[in-house]
């Protein structure tokens, strides 16, 4: 498979992951976080008090704005060649195999994003870095951009936040 195909299933995948939890954001804060909230660190519950009154309409917000960005990173990529910026997209996004399924099973509960993350994100990864580990693309040079655009979508991240926070304000 070239780029072209992985630059595809990778929006995709990333859209339908977001919807997901776009879909269910509001109704686990309201139903199922007041049951499980004992289990929280306390570190954590603190931070997670901050998104409690979260709107779906308020997320979505946020992941438009952070999908702007990704979906440039990855358009730029795909017509450029280069495929750092892809990689380093990928690795940030590749968080969710982790966080959403250990997050269900600290938690013994759904957790938004968890089912795309099993179903999908898990089974993409498993072929990405299987097809991909012995090219170009994981060349120190490309690995170390990836950590660069990693490092600039963080604080892209934190804006989409921002954004969505003062959409829900208006």
């Amino acid at each position: 498979m070239d780029i072209y195909v992985w630059s595809l299933l990778f929006l995709i995948i990333f859209m339908l992951h977001n919807l997901e939890e776009i879909i269910t954001i509001e109704r686990w804060f309201h139903k199922t976080y007041p049951q499980v909230r004992d289990r929280i660190p306390s570190f954590v519950q603190k931070e997670l008090k901050n998104y409690r009154d979260t709107t779906s309409a308020q997320f979505a917000v946020v992941v438009f704005v952070f999908s702007i960005f990704t979906s440039a990173l990855v358009m730029i990529s795909a017509l450029t060649q280069y495929d750092y910026l892809f990689l380093g997209v990928n690795l940030l996004f590749a968080l969710n195999i982790f966080t959403h399924p250990l997050q269900a099973l600290y938690l013994k509960s759904y957790t938004p994003g968890v089912i795309t993350s099993v179903l999908l994100i898990i089974p993409y990864y498993s072929l990405f870095f299987y097809h991909f580990y012995n090219t170009d693309l994981f060349a120190v040079d490309s690995i170390i951009g990836a950590l660069v655009v990693m490092i600039v979508l963080i604080p892209i991240f934190l804006l989409s936040h921002r954004i969505g926070e003062k959409w829900s304000k208006s």
